[in-house]
């Protein structure tokens, strides 16, 4: 799948500090590691090394090269990490909003000159063991990165991708399959109507289908109106179809020189290797490329505005809201500094942070707490994602009469914290946060560096500087010595006397739906009256043409690939101890953690009522947050930032692998510290346990309000997850009660307890919940430590389990449910969306059976040999595939889909496809190749051994299942098939605008 949408590109990153940018280490000293002969003036293959700089706190060495024929940009990122990235960038600037860099990025992934079939970008999904492979279309730039532990994938992958933006074939008929065309809607009736089809097209009305991604939208177009920042880079829907092939050749020209690009690679893989591929079969090529040329992509700084403007835009009415009155947006921006002054943008950062985050912050105070609106707006927060930075806070759920009110309310606040400045352990626990993610280990370092240091790089920010984090905050508390009004002076110069100054406003208007179809129609039909008869003779056999293309045999032998030879023999085994802790059971697990403690446990919760069960994610969302006996929720949640990178809890059920009508439920808890605070976290889960107090209605009301309002925001962007797990949820008892915790139920359970005027009887529920599930009857939990740290941080656990009530009994209780309560059949879940999230589930069987292994080869076949070609090749969804659960449940999804019967049938067609055998043994190899990215993707140390606490899979059932995997044949794939795909009882949904066309009738449930 790419990542192109605007809306989905991270735009909230702090350098180096995003969540993302943690990593697994293989070593623990403080060294930056080295490259020999890499100095400061030194020549590679036309590049120059113009900086190397070690940064201690990352434990890596950048090396800064320009190649000085073209100008290319090189950054290499030096770290003993195993999980290579590389990514090639280009500064991407468009005029309009036709979607020129977005659906550039898609086309130019369609066909290179060294590897010209079609679409090998999709194709390399498969013949590789990357980690991460995408691409992404950003405000101003467009990258290209992939991440992969494998030196001879690193090659593969950087051959294709190179080739693909500097020499890609972009033919007409990818332009039009993956931005847009006119086509008969029923390719084989010539005289059906005409309408407009296409990839991008269909995937920016999905994303212009969500509010708060439109209000996003509209914020950037408004407060940076005047150059690049004023258009959609991602496409919007009305404008699309303005975009001619001619201009797609002609921003490639433009913008996909040598002179505009920035080459990024990450991990311990030898640089001169990369340096010597890019140069030779690459940038050598550009003689006619001139330097100086990047400077004409170079985006200006935004004019200030002498005074505050205000915007409106209209919206889709939400029928999910829990209020209608309330479903307005408001949010107040202003711009501050220019990205390349890293110490502010850091510095306004953290001033964000102690401005909205958490309950303390001042505008949290002021906003959320009074109950205005519904919570914080998604937009809320500092973004340093342009080349003039934002800070918004904005307020969701608010009734329009409320507009003036929280300007107000925003004014006053700024003003009060002019006068009265923040509080010393506010900022330290900001501070705090920032120093532990310096020390916790995430699988994705490499790739958070890139999102984190992207948007500085383009527009040639000092990336060094970003990059020290120490000195940035030594320089913070400096400026404080110096002037303890430091903040304060920051708020009043960027926020308060801030004359450029938007204020957006959002609202629903019931005309919009029709309104925005009315404007698709009129487009339509402007360009169908300019058509002759002969154009639209021609229309339909370009389509056939697109048709008998897509259908085409491909040789695909210029591919690279892996084999499956070439993937290890045998799996890393982790060492674990199980160890009785106060009585209860204890996973311990020594790594390499960076002196960091991560601690879990799970508490069963079968023996709950089931109206108690319906309120347990509620309950996990809620029970951190009200506090205890000992602090307030305010001084509880300033504790935990001050000395744990928060304390979680969410629902976890977990299939059995040897039976799919049992698993496991409970509730998960989590954190993690440094090794000098254990203690103290640990005595907050005592607190948690012990003293948890739910006794003020008001606080629950907001935490109520903000919990219905993000999980509405997210039903159209993540439509194809809550279809899967309502079609899922008929055909399996474990699936069943993942979708009442995390599916369109819980959703629409969230609604309606929002709705409630008097909360006190749900609040009295959370207390029983409380007590029923916080003690040690059912309790099992699991610490990774550094070694050397064991005994310390299993006294203290010792600590918190002595402390708990109760008595140990059986901390692994299974449900067994064997029966649904209801018949499989259809659910329609009618959403006011312009695509539709369709899917299709069946049962088939258990982790350890001998059929999982090879259904789990076949899912990844069908995926990428049939639905990918039938569904978004030529039906134009963004996405689609087939899927198997731990449980057991094959799942056909589409996602952002302009069908809903032809997706159907398409589903219904896959047995078949399977049974005519005409895949080749090649295509079996790169389904097992997919299958291995997820079993073999990395595991920092924090998570090592997760697999066997949470869901059982030890080492020995791991290395089984790798096992079965690589020899899973033909005929296992036939009979798999035959055995499960062609079965009578299944279960769909499909979430999506009203549809009669569904049938039968009866069989579908429209909700």
């Amino acid at each position: 799948m790419y990542n192109a949408s605007l809306s989905k590109v991270p735009r909230k990153f702090s350098t180096c500090t995003s969540k993302l940018a943690q990593r697994k280490l293989n070593f623990e000293s403080g060294k930056s590691p080295k490259l020999v002969g890499l100095n400061e003036g030194k020549e590679f293959e036309g590049f120059v090394v113009q900086e190397v700089s070690d940064i201690p706190e990352f434990r890596l060495s950048v090396y800064r090269l320009r190649h000085n024929p073209t100008g290319a940009q090189y950054l290499h990122i030096h770290r003993d990490d195993t999980n290579n990235v590389f990514s090639v960038g280009f500064r991407t600037t468009p005029n309009n909003s036709t979607g020129l860099p977005h659906i550039l990025e898609h086309t130019t992934l369609c066909g290179s000159k060294r590897y010209p079939c079609r679409d090998p970008f999709f194709k390399m999904l498969n013949r590789s063991m990357a980690t991460f492979m995408n691409a992404m279309t950003g405000p101003d730039y467009t990258i290209y990165p992939f991440a992969t532990q494998n030196a001879q994938d690193y090659r593969n992958l950087m051959s294709v991708y190179l080739d693909a933006v500097f020499c890609p074939q972009l033919r007409e008929l990818d332009f039009r399959q993956e931005g847009w065309r006119l086509e008969p809607a029923d390719l084989d009736d010539p005289n059906s109507a005409i309408i407009l089809k296409g990839v991008v097209f269909n995937e920016m009305k999905g994303v212009f289908s969500e509010n708060q991604s439109l209000f996003e939208q509209k914020l950037l177009n408004s407060i940076l109106p005047s150059h690049t920042y004023g258009f959609v880079s991602g496409g919007h829907p009305l404008e699309i179809p303005n975009l001619t092939y001619q201009d797609l050749k002609t921003f490639h020209s433009r913008y996909y020189s040598p002179c505009n690009s920035r080459f990024y690679s990450y991990g311990n893989f030898p640089l001169v290797d990369h340096l010597k591929y890019i140069n030779r079969n690459y940038l050598s090529n550009f003689k006619d490329a001139s330097p100086e040329d990047g400077i004409k992509t170079r985006v200006p700084s935004e004019v200030r505005w002498s005074a505050a403007k205000r915007r409106h835009v209209d919206c889709r009415p939400d029928p999910l809201a829990a209020d209608p009155r309330k479903q307005s947006t408001i949010a107040v921006s202003v711009l501050c500094s220019d990205i390349r002054d890293v110490q502010e943008t850091f510095e306004l950062q953290v001033l964000s942070q102690l401005l909205v985050q958490g309950p303390s912050a001042p505008m949290y105070r002021s906003l959320v707490e009074p109950g205005i609106g519904a919570g914080f707006a998604p937009a809320t927060g500092y973004d340093s994602h342009t080349r003039d930075t934002v800070f918004t806070v904005g307020l969701q759920g608010v009734n329009p009469a409320d507009f003036d009110t929280v300007v107000t309310l925003y004014d006053e606040t700024l003003t009060r914290v002019v006068d009265t400045g923040f509080e010393a352990q506010h900022l330290e626990a900001v501070l705090h946060g920032i120093e532990l993610n310096m020390k916790h280990q995430s699988a994705d370092f490499g790739l958070g560096l890139l999102f984190g240091l992207t948007p500085l790089w383009n527009h040639d920010g000092d990336l060094v500087q970003a990059l020290q984090m120490e000195q940035q905050v030594a320089r913070l508390r400096h400026h404080l010595l110096e002037n303890p009004r430091h903040l304060q002076d920051m708020v009043q110069r960027h926020m308060l006397a801030n004359t450029h100054r938007l204020v957006l406003t959002m609202s629903p208007d019931t005309e919009y739906e029709a309104r925005q179809a009315s404007l698709e129609r009129d487009i339509l039909e402007t360009k169908l009256a300019a058509l002759s008869k002969q154009k639209k003779e021609l229309l339909y056999q370009q389509g056939l043409q697109m048709r008998e293309e897509q259908g085409k045999a491909e040789d695909t032998s210029s591919l690279p690939t892996l084999r499956t030879e070439d993937l290890k023999k045998e799996i890393e085994l982790t060492a674990l101890s199980e160890l009785q802790v106060g009585h209860i059971p204890v996973q311990l697990c020594s790594q390499p953690t960076n002196g960091v403690v991560y601690f879990r446990g799970v508490v069963n919760t079968s023996q709950l009522s089931e109206d108690l069960k319906r309120l347990l994610p509620l309950f996990c969302q809620v029970a951190t947050k009200m506090g205890t006996r000992r602090h307030d929720y305010r001084e509880l949640d300033r504790l935990a930032q001050l000395k744990t990178g928060g304390l979680s809890l969410c629902t976890h059920i977990a299939d059995d692998t040897m039976d799919t009508a049992t698993y496991e439920e409970g509730v998960l808890f989590a954190s993690y510290c440094l090794d000098r605070h254990v203690p103290d976290m640990m005595s907050l889960w005592g607190e948690l346990f012990n003293d948890g107090v739910f006794g003020d209605v008001k606080r629950f009301e907001t935490l109520v309000r903000m919990s219905a309002a993000q999980l509405v925001n997210g039903v159209a962007d993540m439509g194809h997850h809550y279809a899967i797990a309502s079609s899922a949820s008929l055909v399996s008892p474990s699936a069943h009660r993942k979708e009442l915790y995390g599916g369109l139920s819980h959703v629409a359970k969230m609604r309606e307890i929002a709705q409630m005027s008097d909360l006190s009887p749900v609040l009295c529920s959370m207390e029983q919940i409380a007590k029923s599930i916080f003690n040690k009857k059912h309790l099992r939990c699991a610490v990774n430590v550094s070694p050397g740290s064991e005994q310390s941080v299993l006294r203290e656990l010792e600590t918190f389990t002595t402390s708990l009530s109760g008595t140990v009994d059986s901390p692994l209780l299974k449900t067994r449910q064997s029966d649904l309560e209801q018949p499989a059949r259809g659910i329609h879940h009618v959403h006011p969306i312009p695509v539709n999230f369709a899917a299709k589930s069946l049962p088939t069987i258990y982790y350890c059976h001998a059929d999982f292994a090879p259904l789990r080869v076949l899912a990844r076949l069908v995926t990428s040999k049939f639905l990918h070609p039938h569904i978004r090749e030529k039906g134009g969804a963004y996405g689609s595939g087939l899927s198997l659960s731990p449980s057991g449940v094959l799942s056909f999804y589409s996602y952002r889909d302009p069908n809903t019967t032809a997706t159907f049938d398409t589903f219904d067609q896959a047995s078949a496809w399977v049974q005519q055998n005409a895949f080749s043994d090649e295509d079996i190899e790169e389904a097992k190749l997919g299958v291995f990215q997820v079993v073999d993707a990395p595991v920092p140390p924090g998570s090592k051994g997760m697999n066997k606490f949470l869901y059982g899979i030890d080492d020995l059932l791991l290395q089984m299942h790798r096992a079965a995997l690589m020899s899973v044949s033909r005929q296992d794939l036939l009979r798999v098939a035959d055995t499960y795909l062609a079965q009578p009882h299944h279960g769909r949904a499909l979430l999506g605008p009203e549809n009669r066309a569904l049938q039968p009738a009866h069989y579908w449930k429209t909700v």
